[in-house]
């Protein structure tokens, strides 16, 4: 019965199209090896994002390189396209070693009809077999995917905010609805949780605690829009590391409490230290983004009064 119920209740295009076309399985990524190696790629497409905007677009095509130890990626931007390929290497700690790409066409030479992602495959051996999987609509990719429309809008003198159009785009839209009103209400619900939680601590805590709720309560809004690294980051600190701490500090006797008590203040500080610094980057890049408009509009309008 629950074969059948997982028949029936998967996405009947995935049992006809061809495996290459299939979106790859959630737990390709979703380990803390596939989330580091997404988070490193998104982090090296901001830097690029953040140098367009401070030094304005390059003149003919560009290649951007991140050699790390455990992985290796590339950027190529060209007037028409951008093309990323990230990839583990063999010093990577990942049991399935993988290469992705992505290739994205820019709008302004993308076709009435035309996806913006011309391809997106991962590549991976896994049980002595090779697999090729999209990733075009994989969860995990959303981010990526985004940052790459970004950067086609900074090299155009703009940073578009919509998400890539994809095919079957109403049943998309409708399952990251869903998907993100139930992210939503358990993120509330974990709010709540930890908010009761600080009437039983002594007021050094309690004020730290707060101080630290106070900034994760505008996330709840803002979960969609944080890289899959970070947004991970924050759900497990609110739904298991800080009521984990605090329910194993309530345990203690009295003497212990007392003991451990500054141990607890810091790690709530770093807490929110961490927290803080996501805020930061958001600010950072619409600073950013409104300094480069300004240049850009200054030296187009300043070209035309000098002729």
């Amino acid at each position: 019965m629950m074969f059948v119920k997982d028949w029936l209740t998967s996405s009947w295009r995935e049992r006809f199209i061809p495996e290459r076309m299939r979106t790859v399985d959630d737990h390709i990524f979703s380990d803390p090896n596939g989330l580091s190696l997404i988070k490193e790629s998104e982090a090296v497409l901001d830097k690029v994002i953040s140098h367009i905007l401070k030094h304005g677009p390059p003149r003919g095509s560009q290649v951007y390189r991140k050699n790390g130890r455990t992985f290796k990626m590339r950027l190529k931007v060209s007037q028409k396209h951008l093309k990323l390929l990230t990839f583990d290497t063999h010093q990577s700690p990942s049991a399935i070693k993988k290469r992705f790409v992505l290739h994205y066409v820019r709008s302004e030479h993308s076709k009435a009809q035309q996806k913006m992602i011309k391809d997106g495959f991962v590549y991976y051996m896994k049980n002595g077999k090779s697999h090729v999987r999209s990733v075009v609509k994989s969860p995990y990719f959303h981010g990526m995917i985004q940052k790459l429309q970004h950067i086609d809008g900074a090299l155009d003198g703009h940073a578009p905010t919509s998400l890539i159009q994809m095919q079957d785009q109403p049943d998309h839209e409708e399952t990251i609805s869903k998907e993100a009103k139930s992210e939503r209400d358990q993120y509330a619900g974990s709010l709540n949780y930890v908010s009761m939680l600080e009437h039983e601590l002594p007021a050094p805590l309690k004020n730290r605690l707060r101080q630290l709720l106070e900034l994760l309560y505008p996330l709840k809004e803002q979960l969609r829009h944080l890289s899959v690294e970070d947004r991970y980051q924050v759900k497990r600190m609110l739904q298991q590391d800080i009521p984990n701490l605090l329910e194993a500090y309530q345990q203690l006797d009295e003497e212990e409490q007392s003991e451990q008590m500054e141990k607890v203040y810091e790690t709530l500080t770093q807490m929110e230290i961490t927290v803080s610094r996501l805020h930061d980057n958001e600010d950072d890049m619409k600073s950013e983004r409104f300094d480069y408009l300004i240049r850009l509009n200054e030296r187009r309008y300043n070209e035309k009064k000098d002729r």
